[in-house]
């Protein structure tokens, strides 16, 4: 069973994951050059638009449209080196939940990695669609920069150029933006599907550990404690294992990323206080905010794919002491009790998302974002 082949398909087509199954050299070495020419496109942009800030703009609607690309764009590089640096470390993961004990041992675990899998499916292409939109806006937008003789996006050079390099520095742009706007969406998408699918590691969990203790109650009243302990003596011990093993599981995904969370996070506030900032001081010009309203929809939908996976995990990782509390456990034997009392005792310190140790992925995160968001949105307009 493939897991997350539509974030994994995103990232190759945008550049930053060569397909593992490739062996020929040549194919592996023109798309090593690939990633190459697309992540220094991204740093080349992003740098200009840095020098732009620094050396022209001098008035804040300039700095408030040229900072919203700029951290953008920052993300964006922070995303792509992230997922070209750890490429082994992201293709562990994966391997790590197709195999045991992780992997789908009968067809109703099987049943719930599929409902799992579709889950992430559409999630992902319902933010696409949403992404999409976003970028066909900020296209529309560039062409009309373009036909006005401007780039689509500021930045500065150390030379004057000619019609013919503006037209190259012009597509160049457009053709960038779209290779981020993937790298945007296939990172956001894949940390999505990373959090959800430890949500189906527990359920997979909680519905193996029910069967065990059905066949142990059943067991125990046919042939007593005794026969029913010798038998399956390392069983819960080795449920034990597995519950551990979801939790660093969930630990090395937020190792692996925890840069990126901490710079989409940081990154999104400042960007969110400056459009809404901008925003209100333009509501008037309906035609000169019109594109710029989407890209700010689009990124509070951004925030929301981090925290409210992060809060499912949460809720999902909690549940599953309540789970085992419901399950036919006074039937056991006081040994097997004990062993899932420490089950329930990990419980009670949930999977938790961080961005660096200081923000968790999580809805009330999200709604302190938005008040930080508001509180220095009314500082910039004092």
């Amino acid at each position: 069973m493939e897991l997350l082949t539509l974030n994994f398909f995103m990232y190759t087509v945008c550049g930053i994951w060569r397909p593992m199954e490739w062996t020929s050299f040549g194919a592996k070495l023109l798309y090593n050059i690939f990633t190459v020419v697309i992540v220094l496109s991204q740093y080349f942009m992003t740098i200009t638009e840095f020098l732009d800030i620094l050396f022209v703009v001098n008035n804040i609607d300039d700095f408030a449209t040229n900072t919203l690309m700029f951290f953008t764009m920052m993300a964006v590089c922070c995303k792509a080196t992230i997922v070209v640096t750890r490429r082994k470390e992201i293709y562990n993961l994966i391997q790590t939940l197709l195999e045991k004990p992780h992997k789908p041992q009968n067809k109703d675990e099987v049943a719930i990695q599929i409902k799992f899998n579709k889950f992430i499916r559409s999630c992902s292409l319902g933010y696409t669609f949403l992404a999409t939109c976003s970028v066909t806006g900020l296209t529309v937008g560039s062409i009309i920069n373009i036909l006005h003789g401007h780039l689509p996006y500021r930045i500065w050079l150390p030379f004057n150029y000619s019609v013919r390099v503006f037209y190259i520095l012009a597509a160049h742009q457009m053709i960038t933006l779209a290779f981020a706007a993937t790298i945007n969406v296939g990172t956001e998408t894949m940390v999505l599907g990373l959090f959800i699918q430890t949500c189906a590691q527990l359920e997979i969990f909680e519905d193996r550990l029910r069967k065990l203790i059905i066949n142990k109650t059943t067991n125990n009243k046919y042939h007593g404690h005794a026969h029913s302990l010798n038998k399956n003596k390392t069983e819960i011990s080795d449920y034990i294992n597995y519950h551990l093993s979801i939790y660093k599981y969930a630990k090395t995904v937020n190792i692996v990323f925890n840069e990126v969370l901490f710079f989409q996070f940081f990154g999104s506030i400042l960007v969110l206080c400056t459009s809404v900032y901008y925003l209100s001081m333009h509501i008037k010009e309906l035609s000169a905010i019109v594109f710029l309203l989407m890209y700010t929809i689009c990124m509070f939908a951004q925030i929301f794919v981090y925290c409210w996976s992060g809060n499912e995990v949460i809720l999902k990782s909690a549940s599953t002491g309540e789970a085992i509390y419901r399950m036919d456990w006074p039937s056991l034997s006081v040994t097997e009790k004990k062993e899932l009392m420490m089950i329930m005792a990990r419980t009670n310190i949930p999977i938790k998302f961080t961005s660096s140790f200081l923000i968790t992925m999580s809805l009330q995160s999200y709604s302190s974002i938005l008040k930080t968001s508001y509180s220095a949105f009314n500082l910039l307009q004092k």
